[in-house]
């Protein structure tokens, strides 16, 4: 089990922006922005067919990294300029690219509950990286709690 509050869960479950940090073989790091679902303890999120310099995501960095060296680290924040809003959780863990299956599938849908333009840019057939995660850290701004 993820030792998270309730705050940490909150934001997981309401942030609809995250950002992916990977890392290749030589330890260069490559931070992207993604959008995903939380299903505790795992994150899902998408490739899908937004216009990318090459239609093939193995070819996309990230994937690269992955398939390479499946550690990840993910950060979901809160940004105010009042910064007693201030929040974040950072998640750690093992990322698996699942091109089919009854987890995929379960994934894609719950990606469409949650983002509206994949009602008309499904994911049909777009392989969803789902991360176990092994390790969360939080932070609140002491009047965001």
């Amino acid at each position: 089990m993820i030792e998270l509050s309730e705050a940490g869960r909150a934001l997981l479950g309401s942030a609809r922006v995250a950002h992916l940090a990977t890392a290749d073989q030589y330890a260069r790091p490559h931070v992207v922005p993604i959008v995903f679902v939380w299903i505790e303890p795992s994150l899902f999120f998408p490739l899908d067919r937004k216009p990318k310099q090459s239609e093939d995501w193995h070819q996309l960095r990230r994937i690269r990294n992955l398939e390479t060296n499946g550690r990840t680290s993910i950060v979901v924040d809160r940004w105010d300029e009042d910064w007693t809003k201030l929040a974040w959780v950072l998640l750690e863990g093992l990322a698996t690219i699942l091109e089919g299956g009854e987890d995929r599938d379960r994934a894609a849908t719950w990606l469409a509950e949650k983002y509206a333009q994949y009602g008309t840019h499904g994911l049909d057939g777009c392989p969803i990286v789902r991360v176990a995660v092994e390790h969360a850290v939080e932070w609140h701004s002491a009047a965001a709690r």
